[in-house]
């Protein structure tokens, strides 16, 4: 009996041990230390990802696949781009902020300063009277 009682001691002693040494020997402390570096995004990749986005702005027929072949990026490295973009607010707006400014400036460039309407005049049919 006292070794039954001290089989099962050790084994849940065993068990205790293995389900610390899991908690606390496997905790990410080396990656959470990289992740910050991970998610920095850093000019050159902003820059690509607004110009990325303005070319679609300004040719609304390209497709992504299009634009990301004529700059030479592949579709996984812009993802991966656009994700950590997407998890920093202050990116974002300045994202935003690029492309309503750029947006803004095409309408400009296409609205003619006197955006007086062409002359509509219709010449009213010739109406002949009735005999």
């Amino acid at each position: 009996m006292a070794s039954r009682i001290i089989g099962t001691l050790l084994g849940v002693c065993a068990v205790g041990a293995l389900v610390g040494a899991l908690v606390f020997g496997l905790r990410p402390q080396a990656q959470e230390a990289d992740a910050p570096d991970a998610d920095e995004v850093s000019p050159a990749e902003l820059d690509l990802y607004i110009a990325v986005y303005s070319s679609m702005q300004g040719d609304h027929d390209l497709t992504l696949d299009q634009v990301l072949a004529q700059k030479a990026v592949p579709l996984e490295q812009f993802r991966n781009i656009e994700r950590r973009v997407q998890r920093q607010d202050r990116l974002v707006r300045k994202v935003r902020d690029a492309l309503t400014a750029q947006a803004k400036e095409r309408a400009v460039q296409v609205v003619p300063t006197s955006a007086k309407p062409p002359d509509a005049t219709v010449a009213a049919p010739a109406v002949t009277p009735a005999p």
